[in-house]
């Protein structure tokens, strides 16, 4: 077969992701805002990619207390090929990607692990550069994207990712703060402005970890926060 990801192949873009997310964790009913921020879309947008998905047979419907209810088709005659494709190109399909979110205000960093493990990641979560440090000692191997904010006590946001870029050159990473930040956007840095929506934090961390390779900030242009 081609050497491409056959579900890459097979559905490609949101349908690809959306398959991803359902066929890894079968068991489990998905919003379509949980399935929006994990494909990185707008919910309207990811309607019309799961109307397709159910017509296949692939993907089913229930509604419950007026919301709608998306889950794998365990019935359907391709489920036992597509969970096992899933399952083996879980770290080359971009499924269930480690985040480690930096945030030295614990309220904002609870909200974003919470949106974050809806939609399917997985997050370490620290509150200050010390401790994201520590657990990049430990965990640095599976971690694909740092979210960080970009002023806190010790270590600035851009001074922490130097050091984990440099540890870990593919590292992705996405800058959010309350304050603008020219230095950053003239670096071509991914940045999110808070207070942020949930829809601009799932199409930003999607579109990062999509990227055929990270990005590289010289250092001068980082280190001013």
């Amino acid at each position: 077969m081609n050497e491409r990801n056959p579900l890459e192949v097979l559905f490609p873009g949101p349908r690809r992701l959306l398959l991803c997310a359902m066929f890894q964790q079968p068991a489990r009913w998905w919003t379509l805002a949980e399935l929006a921020g994990r494909a990185g879309v707008q919910p309207t947008t990811i309607r019309q990619h799961l109307a397709a998905l159910r017509q296949t047979g692939v993907v089913c419907e229930k509604l419950e207390s007026g919301r709608a209810w998306f889950q794998a088709d365990a019935g359907c005659p391709v489920f036992p090929e597509l969970h096992s494709i899933v399952h083996k190109l879980i770290a080359r399909d971009s499924v269930g990607e480690t985040i480690l979110v930096v945030e030295d205000q614990p309220a904002t960093a609870q909200i974003t692990r919470i949106l974050l493990e809806s939609w399917g990641y997985r997050v370490m979560e620290a509150h200050c550069a010390d401790e994201a440090l520590a657990l990049f000692e430990q965990h640095g191997d599976c971690i694909q994207l740092l979210l960080t904010d970009v002023l806190m006590p010790g270590l600035t946001g851009p001074q922490l990712a130097n050091e984990l870029a440099r540890r870990k050159p593919a590292l992705r990473i996405v800058f959010m703060s309350g304050y603008p930040n020219d230095r950053l956007l003239e670096s071509g840095a991914a940045f999110l402005a808070k207070p942020f929506n949930p829809s601009s934090l799932s199409r930003t961390i999607r579109r990062e970890l999509d990227r055929p390779a990270a990005r590289s900030y010289p250092a001068h242009q980082m280190n001013h926060s």
